[in-house]
């Protein structure tokens, strides 16, 4: 029997997340389950609710909030996420969640360094990832070498041990450090990732003072 699959996706405003409904829905077929946590403006949202999937008007910040309530609506033994901004391969969804569903580890994320699309990430950001990433796997002691993807496959047993964590500002690393520290098994694949064809990005405008913070936040969540 193949494990039903839930995709959840937190969007403001993103052209990108057509696309990836649509491909999603080609890679999984009619029995997937998609959650979309919107901060969008009436008028997109009115467009989104066309495309029949299920959406949930996000009452918090941040994408590791709307991930994570999309997570506590979801029904699916595997649980998907991705960035909506359609940079991210969706077929690297399907490899995830093949991992995940294999019984190989039990978070799976995609690793975008390795086959970048020319122009789609610059120098300065790849180094502060690479940084981020390493300093992760030391810290939690789980190689991974691209702690900011935006790209993940979970196992249902897992998340339910974290269903109940309030989520800090690691983006979708939290979940990765939160699994790490309960002994989850935490792999990575490598996934293609794509120039953004439509609007600018929603991280901070400061990716210093944001890759400062989520360092700190990494060192001081680590024994709590």
């Amino acid at each position: 029997m193949v494990a039903k699959v839930s995709l959840v996706l937190p969007n403001i405003e993103e052209e990108g997340i057509f696309q990836i409904i649509r491909d999603s829905r080609r890679l999984f077929g009619s029995g997937l389950e998609i959650i979309v946590v919107d901060r969008s403006s009436a008028g997109f949202v009115n467009r989104l609710r066309k495309t029949g999937v299920r959406i949930i008007r996000q009452r918090s910040k941040g994408v590791e909030n709307a991930v994570m309530e999309g997570l506590r609506e979801a029904t699916g033994d595997i649980l998907l996420s991705t960035d909506c901004d359609n940079t991210h391969e969706t077929e690297g969804l399907r490899r995830a969640a093949d991992l995940v569903r294999s019984g190989k580890a039990d978070f799976v994320m995609g690793n975008r360094l390795n086959r970048l699309q020319k122009g789609a990430m610059g120098a300065y950001l790849r180094f502060g990832n690479r940084a981020l990433s390493l300093m992760f796997s030391i810290i939690y002691m789980r190689r991974l070498h691209d702690v900011l993807s935006g790209l993940f496959a979970m196992d249902r047993e897992a998340f339910e041990s974290i269903r109940h964590v309030k989520p800090y500002r690691l983006g979708i690393a939290f979940f990765a450090a939160e699994l790490a520290k309960r002994g989850y098994r935490l792999r990575d694949i490598d996934i293609k990732y794509y120039i953004r064809e439509h609007g600018q990005s929603k991280l901070a405008k400061s990716k210093l003072l944001w890759g400062m913070r989520m360092a700190w936040l990494m060192l001081a969540k680590r024994f709590s």
